[in-house]
């Protein structure tokens, strides 16, 4: 587990002094990683920034707090992917995290994300902590202990339903599917509760973009290659696919994922880039030149997952999706409007998905400009930002911080 070291430098022009808080005096953030907040949560901490004079970034380093320091936040390195398995280790992290939030003495903490949740639930036990932001971009890992389990460490739907039930608190959700499962494992917020559109994207950032120069369609997966992002399912449409003749190439574009339990094996990934009409590609630092070249963002996840940010970059820049019915990409996008629907784990339908719109380039333009006028009725950073206000105007109250 790493140590807590508070990281600040007065020097950096990011941290100057706001000259006026609307809301707050200070927000914690409490999330897994560094390069998670860097890659998902830049909207959220510039409208955190705008509700409060200081906010403090909790998060395990990978090397990239400094970034985090840039943007204007200060930063504290902790882990907090506690495995709620072993007692003694789940206790210490939880004592560590409350002597933070009793050194930080922050009017609120927004942690995000069901471990930090849990964690965080359990170190406010042990610290009369700040009013809770419990933001749940997904609801996996939530599901309760079974079995001995029970009987001897806390699990994470308890921690959190007990989160969630403090006065004190407020839900923010990115699938309104969530809400049911979410109360029926005895997390119900009450009226306390918002939908977020993800992670939000700026439009004039992402563009709409023209349609590719390609000599053939290319379609195109950004995102980690593990068994639930269904990346082995879509390489096994594809074969169907190809075979069937369709002139159609696919683009990888993802780091392996060595850290996930159900990464996918180094092997498979490269036996798919000896694949005729596969490119594998490495994460790229502007996804932007990605989709100047496909005009197909797929995202075959075969576990529920929240809004992905990859989604609503492609759906900016005017490109076709094709999604499967989990509680992410299949609440942004309506089935034959912005993009083409699939059941998850369904090969034979996503293989079908594909070769329909890699033999029609209108139908890719028509889905493409509706996927970006969806994010513009309610998926950018403004509209982001506008929904935290007011999550954090019923958390905290509309008077001016002292």
């Amino acid at each position: 587990m790493a140590g807590t070291n508070r990281q600040r430098d007065a020097g950096e022009p990011g941290l100057q002094p706001r000259p006026f808080s609307k809301l707050a005096r200070k927000i914690v953030l409490l999330a897994g990683e560094d390069g998670f907040v860097l890659s998902h949560c830049r909207a959220l901490l510039a409208a955190l920034r705008e509700l409060a004079r200081e906010v403090v970034v909790v998060a395990r380093s990978s090397g990239r707090l400094g970034e985090i320091e840039r943007l204007g936040a200060g930063v504290t390195d902790f882990d907090c992917r506690a495995s709620l398995r072993n007692p003694a280790r789940d206790a210490l992290a939880a004592w560590e995290l409350a002597r933070i939030l009793e050194a930080e003495d922050a009017d609120a903490m927004h942690v995000i994300g069901v471990r930090p949740a849990a964690l965080g639930g359990l170190a406010l036990k042990l610290v009369a902590g700040p009013q809770v932001m419990v933001h749940l971009p997904t609801l996996d890992g939530l599901e309760p202990a079974t079995g001995l389990a029970r009987l001897y460490r806390p699990s994470p739907a308890r921690l959190v339903a007990a989160l969630v039930r403090r006065p004190a608190s407020f839900v923010l959700l990115e699938n309104p599917d969530d809400l049911a499962p979410l109360r029926a494992q005895g997390a119900d917020p009450g009226a306390r509760f918002a939908v977020l559109g993800g992670a939000g994207v700026d439009p004039d950032v992402y563009p709409v973009l023209p349609p590719s120069q390609s000599e053939m369609p290319i379609a195109a997966y950004i995102g980690r290659m593990t068994a639930s992002s269904g990346v082995d399912v879509l390489m096994r449409a594809f074969d169907r696919v190809w075979a069937r003749g369709v002139n159609l190439q696919l683009e990888l574009v993802g780091e392996h994922a060595s850290d996930a339990a159900d990464a996918t094996p180094p092997g498979d990934i490269a036996q798919w880039g000896l694949h005729p009409g596969v490119r594998r590609i490495e994460p790229v630092t502007d996804v932007r030149e990605v989709w100047r070249r496909a005009e197909i963002c797929l995202l075959p996840a075969v576990r529920s997952q929240g809004l992905p940010r990859a989604l609503l970059e492609a759906a900016a820049c005017g490109r076709a999706l094709v999604v499967t019915d989990d509680a992410g990409g299949g609440h942004f996008v309506r089935d034959g409007v912005e993009g083409l629907v699939v059941p998850r784990g369904d090969q034979a339908h996503l293989a079908e998905a594909l070769e329909r719109l890699a033999r029609d380039a209108d139908l890719r333009a028509r889905l493409g400009a509706a996927a970006r006028l969806r994010v513009l009725q309610g998926f950018t950073e403004a509209h982001v930002k506008q929904t935290l206000e007011a999550a954090y105007l019923a958390l905290l109250g509309s008077r001016p911080s002292a």
